[in-house]
């Protein structure tokens, strides 16, 4: 009944500005001739490009797969285990809050955060598995 459906990450303004700030201080680093430094800061560089590009959320009957990308491990949590799920908002500035992601607790009070770009779609169909498997 329920097929596996991949959403992709939802990139924030505030993750575009680390990564602007990582690459002015990876050339800062090239243009002063410190090696292990411009080393550390390109292989930090790469790593947040990596998640912040590459993430995914699988959500299939059994489980929910968090894919952080290729460099990361995958997380995957079984359906039975999700309690709850919370959407919150952080610094906001008015009624507009600048990082907005979705909580979801599972296990022994352990959590994850996701933020896939369509969150209506996500929130609806991680609902609807719960509702199906609470009704077997």
């Amino acid at each position: 009944m329920f097929s596996t459906r991949t959403y992709r990450v939802r990139v924030q303004f505030s993750n575009w500005m680390l990564i602007a700030v990582l690459s002015a201080l990876t050339i800062y680093l090239i243009w002063e001739g410190n090696g292990l430094l411009i080393a550390g800061a390109l292989l930090l560089l790469l790593v947040i490009i990596e998640r912040t590009i590459h993430t995914e959320y699988q959500l299939s009957k059994e489980s929910l797969t968090v894919n952080y990308g290729k460099l990361s491990k995958r997380q995957v949590i079984p359906m039975n285990s999700i309690k709850r799920i919370e959407r919150i908002r952080r610094i906001r500035i008015g009624k507009k809050a600048l990082i907005t992601y979705l909580l979801i607790v599972y296990g022994e009070d352990k959590t994850v955060a996701v933020m896939p770009k369509d969150e209506e779609a996500f929130i609806k169909q991680l609902m609807e598995i719960k509702k199906h498997e609470t009704r077997q």
